[in-house]
């Protein structure tokens, strides 16, 4: 009898842990007075998901046929600019801080930095960009979703490539099938095939800087 008592107590406290996670601070309080300890019950969300329409600005888009659309990140692309409505009112315990963003060296950045209010702010899924700026688009199109009309391709099974400067030209069907395995040799083949349109610059950046691929200034074909 004691064991089948101890069993219902841990799935009453089961239920009101999961009830939790889509309660607001007041009722989770409510349930948290109700427990041994007193204090809120641990939840689990998800940042993603609750971001709405900006979890693209945030976690992806990350490109289908080349390098992500975004170029730098600015506050609209930080975490921040997704936490809205409800989960604007921060922690239960009501603190919040005014901290440097979650951009390395932001705080060292001359004043005004980077800087964001954590906990309430009034940032609902109604305000858009305005409280946290339009996110930087490289390639035309963008976070739009709408598809980017770049003319006929060469034959079939060619794709079209892109980079923070737009669309730089037509991945071939072989190098669309190696990108599946290994990208950055896809890239490299492309941007030698005399197909690549870019700046030859970026390409010498996107190849040794973001993708450790030095050329030992192989000349442009």
């Amino acid at each position: 009898m004691r064991a089948a008592a101890k069993q219902a107590m841990n799935l009453v406290l089961t239920a009101a842990l999961l009830l939790g996670v889509a309660l607001p601070a007041q009722a989770q309080q409510r349930i948290a007075n109700s427990l041994r300890n007193g204090l809120p019950p641990t939840t689990m969300d998800s940042f993603v998901y609750e971001a709405g329409a900006h979890a693209e600005h945030i976690y992806g888009d990350e490109g289908s046929n080349g390098l992500p659309p975004y170029m730098g990140f600015g506050k609209a692309h930080r975490i921040n600019a997704g936490i809205m409505d409800q989960r604007d009112a921060g922690l239960t315990t009501g603190h919040g801080s005014y901290m440097p963003d979650s951009f390395g060296k932001d705080e060292f950045i001359a004043p005004p930095g980077e800087w964001g209010q954590s906990g309430y702010r009034n940032h609902t899924s109604g305000s858009g960009f305005s409280d946290d700026g339009t996110p930087t688009i490289g390639g035309p199109g963008g976070s739009s979703g709408s598809p980017t009309d770049y003319g006929p391709p060469p034959g079939e099974g060619y794709k079209p490539a892109t980079t923070c400067e737009g669309f730089v030209g037509w991945y071939s069907p072989e190098e669309v099938a190696l990108s599946q395995t290994n990208f950055p040799q896809a890239f490299e083949n492309f941007v030698y095939s005399g197909r690549y349109t870019g700046s030859w610059a970026n390409a010498m950046y996107v190849l040794e800087q973001q993708m450790g691929r030095p050329q030992g200034g192989r000349p442009r074909p």
